[in-house]
């Protein structure tokens, strides 16, 4: 076994005993020995670990100046090379209480990350523009009740008119992409696109919506009869405060109701 291949092997037998370890531990227990793995550390693995845990652990309890304080330790280190996802998770801790500093987070985020981008490919500058808009209070797209909102969206599909529902479209949160796999920020050219290059006349529109069984909070107005493979599309609709939006959309090849029944056999 090489060396470099045998360190990797320790590494990750560590990482499992430290997992291991930390389930019998009180919070606090468990943020000092993170602390003391931080300062003894030497192995890059263990160390970064370290420091992931100890963040994840105060964004969870919404410890911020926390969480931004280890993180800026991180840095200093250079322990967390792909950290700009705590930069954006920071900044929605922040929005709560110190939306000021949230801001100005968000607007670091564009100025100095311009290009950086999660692992599916979105830009975390696109992700703290959402946040922007959304601190600014404009909720022009938001529609009071839900009832209202679904309405809309039929009215658009049985129509063909896609175009009807752009001041609809969230601006914080607008997703579409085929069923199992991850969904893609998006916007309405991109949906209404596909729309209507797989739009089959007489597409049914379901007479009320469901929950969303792989999101909580989310409800889905089913739609069939688009053109083969994906003969169903998902409408998806949410609650905020003020109201309901339109986050987007999922395409599928079969019923999303009677895939959920079918592996609950």
């Amino acid at each position: 076994m090489s060396a470099r291949l045998l360190s990797g092997v320790v590494s990750h037998l560590l990482l499992c005993s430290l997992f291991l370890q930390a389930q019998a531990r009180s919070p606090f227990e468990e943020e000092e020995r993170l602390k003391t793995t931080i300062a003894a550390a030497q192995d890059p693995v263990i160390l970064e670990q370290a420091f992931r845990s100890l963040i994840d652990g105060y964004l969870q309890r919404e410890d911020c100046e926390l969480a931004q304080e280890w993180l800026h330790r991180a840095r200093e280190r250079k322990a967390i090379h792909q950290f700009v996802s705590y930069l954006l998770a920071i900044g929605s801790c922040l929005e709560k209480r110190f939306p000021e500093r949230a801001r100005l987070l968000y607007l670091r985020i564009i100025v100095d990350y311009p290009d950086e981008s999660d692992e599916i490919g979105d830009k975390y500058a696109d992700s703290a523009r959402r946040r922007l808009i959304w601190l600014s209070n404009d909720r022009s797209w938001v529609i009071k009740t839900r009832v209202q909102l679904v309405r809309l969206i039929r009215t658009a599909v049985q129509r063909h008119d896609f175009g009807s529902l752009r001041k609809y479209v969230s601006k914080v949160n607008f997703i579409f992409g085929a069923c199992e796999s991850e969904f893609l920020n998006s916007n309405l050219e991109e949906v209404a696109a596909f729309l209507d290059e797989n739009y089959r006349a007489r597409i049914r529109v379901a007479p009320a919506v469901q929950k969303f069984p792989y999101h909580e909070g989310w409800f889905m107005l089913e739609t069939r009869g688009w053109s083969a493979p994906y003969n169903y599309v998902y409408f998806l609709v949410q609650q905020i405060p003020g109201g309901w939006e339109w986050i987007g959309g999922i395409y599928c090849d079969e019923s999303i109701v009677h895939k959920v029944a079918v592996s609950e056999r």
